[in-house]
C-alpha cells in the first residue's frame, strides 16, 4: 500500500512537470494558419504547392514546427469546411518571428512562385496558450 501511495506522488509529481513545460513552451508562441483555395487544384498542382512549403518555409528562422495538408474532400457535412484545397500551419516562436517570416526573403520567394494558383487565401493567426488544469 506505502508503495502504491509512492507511486501515485511520484506520477502527481511528472504530471505536474509536464503541465509547466506546457506553459512554457507554449507561451507566446503564434499559430499561422493558412488555407489554400487553388485554381488549379489538379494533383500536381497540389502536390507542388505542398512540396513548396516545406522546401521554403519550414527552414526560417524562428520557425519551430510546419505541417501541410491535403483537404479530406470526403468530409463534407456539418461545420467541416470545403472551400479550400491545402491547409498549412506555422508554429512560430512568438509575434516577432511571426513579423520576421512574413518578410523573409524565403517566405516572399513562396509567395511569387504559388501565388498565380491561389484563387483565394485564408489566414488565421492566433497565439498559443496553455492548457488550463
Amino acid at each position: 500500500m506505502k508503495l502504491l501511495k509512492i507511486g501515485a506522488i511520484a506520477a502527481g509529481m511528472v504530471v505536474s512537470a509536464s503541465a509547466a513545460q506546457a506553459e512554457t513552451i507554449y507561451r507566446d508562441q503564434i499559430q499561422h494558419i493558412v488555407l489554400f483555395d487553388l485554381v488549379d487544384d489538379s494533383e500536381a498542382a497540389v502536390d507542388a504547392l505542398v512540396n513548396g512549403c516545406y522546401e521554403y518555409l519550414a527552414d526560417i528562422d524562428g520557425v519551430y514546427e510546419i505541417n501541410v495538408g491535403v483537404r479530406q474532400a470526403d468530409r463534407t457535412g456539418g461545420v467541416n469546411a470545403t472551400d479550400y484545397d491545402v491547409a498549412l500551419t506555422v508554429t512560430l516562436a512568438d509575434e516577432a518571428a511571426h513579423v520576421a517570416y512574413d518578410g523573409d526573403p524565403s517566405h516572399l520567394t513562396f509567395v511569387g512562385l504559388f501565388r498565380d494558383n491561389w484563387e483565394n487565401v485564408r489566414v488565421l493567426d492566433s497565439t498559443l496558450t496553455h492548457s488550463p488544469e
